[in-house]
């Protein structure tokens, strides 16, 4: 019965399966390749911009980034759509090989980065000579994804890694009944929400209360949400077509009530320009539902009808794609020592460069040395602890590019799946 209701989840592979004699891997969704290209890309734009900016009095910043908030959410949106395309169909799936597997890929990065910008954070603060006293302040910023800013991010992705066959397990236990589940799911996110938005915790648990971002519970929905939208990634992209106004009017009412919503606090009801809770917001959160779903609505559209006629974009897609993880690591780092230089206890950005050019300027250089940083680490030995990805051999360079650029049928290597 369970195989049953597995193969009926998946009619996409089994599709595939029956047309070919041969078994064959599960078709390579290219729009997903395209959703982490702007997904990484947008949130390395919104650190340019609030290291570039005064984000905590200016207005128009926190607005853009209130709404580039949905970069976060769709990360692990993608990382729960992902992981059920994989795993949803295996009848043979198992929590330990599941771990075995998925964990090291992000847990040596998770740890090596973590040390390295500590001790960068270190230098900054001119405490090299400390570091030998002070391993304490480091396992508890690795304790909480604290090294670097965007750390966070990694830490929540091993919780979901632990967490991830008990999702597999509901799934597959409530099949015909997921609406339900999202929908239980979406109304515990407002609670989760609301909680974190107006409760003041006593000083007893406020100590530890403020780490809720590095925790996988505030971005429950969202992992459930891409769960089982790869689930259903058939009948959610017929129901897509064709709506693409429907989904941008969405969007422009949807933004304009988490945006009103802040405004409204700020000019009349005292709140700060600036809020750390910003991303949680009640009233934010039908913005990132539509938002993430017009992302995914692009992406399909792309590459079901756009991808094959605009070859040089898909390869630089793709490329992207593959190197999203490893620019994520590294491009804080790159980013601070864009930064670093000092014109009167400013970043010589701020002096230099007028806005908006100084961001623009720094995203660029921001993207282009992370890249360049990202392929010299993917060729070194033990590339895969560095970088979550395979070693890159230096004589396959021109092999590699050959590969980008065959015809779209051919299928990806296999360190070319779909990774989140």
């Amino acid at each position: 019965m369970a195989t049953t209701l597995v193969s009926r989840a998946n009619e996409a592979a089994a599709g595939a399966v029956a047309s070919n004699p041969r078994p064959t891997r599960r078709p390579y969704l290219h729009h997903v390749d395209l959703i982490r290209t702007v997904t990484f890309s947008l949130v390395i734009f919104v650190h340019c911009l609030t290291q570039t900016t005064d984000e905590f009095t200016s207005l128009p910043v926190n607005t853009t980034s209130l709404l580039l908030h949905f970069t976060r959410n769709t990360f692990f949106a993608l990382t729960g759509f992902v992981l059920m395309y994989q795993n949803f169909d295996k009848t043979d799936f198992s929590a330990l090989s599941f771990w075995q597997r998925r964990i090291k890929l992000v847990i040596y990065p998770y740890v090596i980065w973590s040390a390295v910008y500590w001790v960068v954070n270190m230098w900054l603060a001119g405490k090299l000579t400390e570091i030998p006293t002070s391993l304490t302040n480091f396992f508890y910023q690795l304790g909480w994804g604290l090294s670097g800013f965007q750390m966070y991010f990694l830490f929540v992705m091993l919780q979901v890694y632990l967490v991830f066959p008990l999702v597999v397990w509901l799934l597959r236990a409530t099949a015909g009944h997921h609406l339900i589940v999202v929908g239980v799911s979406l109304v515990l996110q407002f609670a989760i929400t609301a909680t974190i938005t107006h409760w003041n915790p006593p000083a007893s648990v406020a100590t530890h209360w403020w780490h809720h971002y590095a925790t996988f519970i505030p971005y429950q929905f969202y992992i459930l949400y891409g769960a089982v939208a790869a689930v259903h990634r058939q009948r959610i992209g017929t129901w897509l077509r064709g709506k693409g106004w429907w989904l941008f009017g969405a969007l422009i009412v949807t933004a304009a009530i988490a945006v009103g919503s802040y405004l409204g606090g700020v000019w009349f009801a005292g709140k700060p320009v600036h809020d750390n809770n910003s991303a949680f917001y009640p009233t934010l959160v039908p913005f990132l539902i539509v938002a993430m779903t017009c992302l995914y609505a692009v992406g399909l559209h792309w590459a079901e009808n756009r991808r094959e006629h605009a070859p040089r974009f898909a390869r630089a897609v793709k490329y992207a794609s593959n190197r999203s993880f490893p620019v994520f690591l590294v491009h804080v780092l790159v980013l601070t020592l864009i930064m670093y230089p000092q014109s009167g206890g400013t970043s010589w950005v701020r002096d230099v460069i007028p806005q908006p050019w100084a961001t623009l300027v720094v995203y660029l250089a921001t993207l282009a040395g992370s890249l360049l940083l990202v392929e010299i680490l993917r060729r070194l030995p033990g590339a895969l602890y560095l970088t979550g990805r395979p070693r890159i051999p230096f004589r396959k360079a021109r092999t590699d590019r050959r590969v980008a650029s065959a015809p779209s049928t051919e299928r990806p290597r296999r360190e070319d799946a779909v990774v989140s």
